[in-house]
């Protein structure tokens, strides 16, 4: 039964169907926003997809028709540092590159449109907890590890400045 159904779907298609079976993929296939007309659709996918496979995987999966796939390969600058992001001086990697690929569609695919209410999102409870992420971001430094408290800073500079002037004496934080 299988066979016969294969057969047919096999006989009405303009391409070969490839036979690799896809269930759970481990990969990703992002579509981008780009400035192409509706009759073609940009994608970022691994090194190692073809464009047969993005042609299957697109068939297979979304029931999308191909005409046509370009690829190319994007290398990444070189960058100042280890590839973990630290930053080490003298020391230059190139990041990984990656693959895009742009495809000509048979039926033409349009974004859809934004929605018309941010309500069931709470985005007016995101706009207003902006400033105070940013201001968390501003703390945080340039390293992730890195938390820098200014108001504390700013304290223990002036008992600093007390000390040395001498209206204030030191005590240990043991005693009280």
């Amino acid at each position: 039964m299988a066979e016969a159904v294969a057969k047919t779907i096999a006989t009405k298609l303009p391409f070969t169907v490839g036979k690799k079976e896809l269930y759970l993929p481990n990969f990703r296939v992002i579509l981008k926003r780009s400035h192409l007309p509706p009759t073609q659709a940009s994608f970022v996918v691994p090194l190692w997809f073809s464009k047969l496979d993005l042609r299957d995987y697109l068939y297979h999966a979304y029931n999308v028709e191909t005409t046509g796939i370009r690829s190319y390969v994007r290398q990444s600058r070189v960058q100042q540092g280890r590839p973990g992001g630290r930053f080490i001086q003298n020391r230059w990697h190139r990041p990984r590159a990656t693959k895009h690929m742009t495809v000509d569609l048979v039926e033409p695919f349009v974004w859809p449109e934004g929605p018309e209410s941010y309500a069931d999102w709470n985005k007016e409870q995101i706009e207003l907890a902006v400033p105070d992420n940013k201001k968390m971001m501003e703390t945080m430094g340039s390293q992730k590890d890195t938390y820098i408290n200014k108001d504390r800073r700013v304290a223990m500079r002036e008992q600093a400045k007390a000390l040395l002037e001498g209206r204030e004496k030191w005590k240990s934080g043991g005693q009280s």
